[in-house]
């Protein structure tokens, strides 16, 4: 007899029955894991996604015991590694670890992608989020967001903006700002962060949109100048550097790392994920590793994020449509 079965079954009959029938069910649940948990990432190793997803792996595999295996599945903007996980057999032995681009890659990416990203994943929980840098190369008269705008505005399409991948998290968040602002400000498509930093310090472009995890190195080696943060208060670590939404009311961005099971899986196999995983990202020393990468530590409960997923697939996908971007 099925698990939903017998717990139609179970609401039929006596307390005393039902509690029994209960038990004996929890005992014919087979034990976990049967086997090596897989952490697909859907991106290169040595990436931010891939650094913490296996901080979060170590972690939880040092915790339970368990045998966590992480794979990297990169390629098409991570249309690989959430292709590999949506077929997946949905035993809660495969997680997705994905980027901002799971919001990003359904309004951009569409056409490829052959499935509803909303119906083929269970969101579980964020492992991280991590701030974007608003910066410029040392060369532009600008120090502030009130600067870059007057800047713009005086001189029409001389500021060039590099932010990664297009269709990414950064590149998405850079074309937010463009629509709520109205700047004249020109995307220069980069194949990552890496490249695109070198040529915002080489002042091959003067601006840049980049997670704080990326671009703080060549901050602090005052290379790239920040003029701004996308998060809704300011800093810790950068207190001195003034948010977007000081300027720009209402403007917060961010890039993140979640966990997600594929979406077949069995509700009584899923709700043991998130408490494991929120076990993990509990612990200090974890947390610290986090906070030291440049993120802030997630492990928030499962509907929260849910909820979360489901507003940034709306709000990209409005930021598409207004932006009209077509990626190629």
């Amino acid at each position: 007899m099925s698990f939903s079965r017998r717990a139609a079954l179970a609401a039929s009959l006596s307390p005393a029955l039902a509690a029994a029938l209960v038990r004996r069910t929890a005992r014919a649940q087979p034990a976990f894991p049967s086997g090596p948990i897989r952490f697909v990432v859907a991106f290169p190793p040595g990436g931010p996604t891939d650094i913490l997803g296996r901080m979060v792996a170590q972690k939880l595999a040092e915790l339970r015991g368990w045998t966590v295996v992480v794979e990297n599945r990169s390629g098409a903007s991570g249309l690989i590694g959430m292709g590999e996980v949506a077929r997946a057999a949905p035993d809660g032995h495969t997680v997705l670890v994905n980027a901002q681009a799971h919001t990003t890659l359904p309004a951009t990416h569409a056409t490829r992608i052959g499935y509803d990203v909303a119906r083929a994943f269970i969101p579980l929980t964020s492992l991280g989020r991590t701030p974007l840098f608003v910066t410029v190369t040392p060369s532009l008269p600008v120090r502030s967001i009130a600067e870059l705008l007057a800047y713009a505005r005086a001189h029409p399409g001389r500021i060039n903006y590099a932010a990664g991948s297009p269709g990414g998290g950064p590149h998405l968040a850079a074309e937010q700002f463009r629509l709520l602002t109205g700047a004249s400000i020109q995307f220069v498509p980069y194949r990552g962060s890496g490249p695109a930093l070198q040529d915002l310090a080489a002042g091959n472009v003067q601006l840049g949109f980049d997670s704080m995890t990326s671009a703080s190195g060549l901050v602090r080696g005052g290379q790239i100048r920040p003029i701004a943060v996308t998060t809704p208060s300011r800093l810790p670590a950068f207190p001195e550097v003034p948010t977007v939404a000081e300027t720009v009311p209402g403007y917060t961005a961010e890039t993140w790392v979640g966990a997600f099971l594929p979406a077949r899986t069995p509700e009584p196999i899923v709700a043991r994920r998130p408490a494991a995983l929120a076990e993990t990202l509990a612990a200090p020393d974890l947390r610290a590793r986090i906070t030291a990468s440049g993120s802030a530590p997630g492990g928030e409960p499962r509907e929260a994020f849910a909820a979360f997923v489901a507003e940034e697939m709306a709000t990209w996908a409005r930021v598409v449509r207004e932006a009209n971007i077509r990626i190629e």
